[in-house]
């Protein structure tokens, strides 16, 4: 009778070993990398509330590529921006979440811009400017490219075209760092 119960409590064994190998290496890379808002830092978590009134989370993005995008509805260069992040979204939803972070402006204002450009992802609303003191753009638009993990491996400042989007993607894909002088003709 032992035999029969044997081969598996040893299966529930190793599966459960094998479990706690793979949590436990991920809580501790996640532990060991520091919060913050430069490449290599885990980004800091913050709960928002999106122009549609939804209450969103980063930490509800693990699993994901996700853009955190600063903008603002007055902005030039986010005016440019816009079309390609919106492409960007449609194309690779599946993949690659894309937040845009408004700077503290009034919810008619961020309203009328996602109509005006048909914005499918998430605005969110920073009308006490609370997140933008931890995600501090130098310029606008400012992009953070955080990975599946949570931690940040790209800071763009400055627009970006739909070419540059897909090559600083593909690049993070692989590993790479992304070479921005080689995308920055793109068009």
């Amino acid at each position: 009778m032992i035999k029969r119960f044997w081969r598996p409590l040893v299966l529930i064994f190793i599966t459960g070993l094998l479990s706690v190998t793979w949590y436990g290496r991920y809580a501790l890379m996640d532990m060991a990398t520091p919060v913050g808002t430069e490449v290599g830092d885990r980004a800091p978590e913050f709960t928002a509330t999106a122009l549609d009134g939804q209450t969103i989370s980063l930490r509800d993005y693990r699993g994901r590529i996700v853009l955190l995008n600063d903008f603002a509805t007055w902005c030039g260069p986010c005016l440019f921006e816009t079309p390609h992040l919106v492409e960007l979204y449609n194309e690779q939803m599946d993949d690659v979440a894309i937040l845009g972070l408004n700077i503290a402006e009034q919810e008619a204002d961020v309203a009328a811009y996602q109509a005006e450009f048909n914005i499918p992802y998430p605005l969110l609303l920073d009308t006490d400017g609370k997140l933008t003191e931890i995600y501090k753009p130098l310029g606008l638009p400012t992009t953070w490219f955080i990975d599946d993990h949570g931690v940040i491996q790209y800071i763009h400042r400055g627009p970006m075209t739909m070419d540059m989007l897909r090559n600083i993607l593909d690049d993070l894909r692989q590993g790479r760092e992304p070479d921005v002088f080689s995308v920055s003709g793109s068009g």
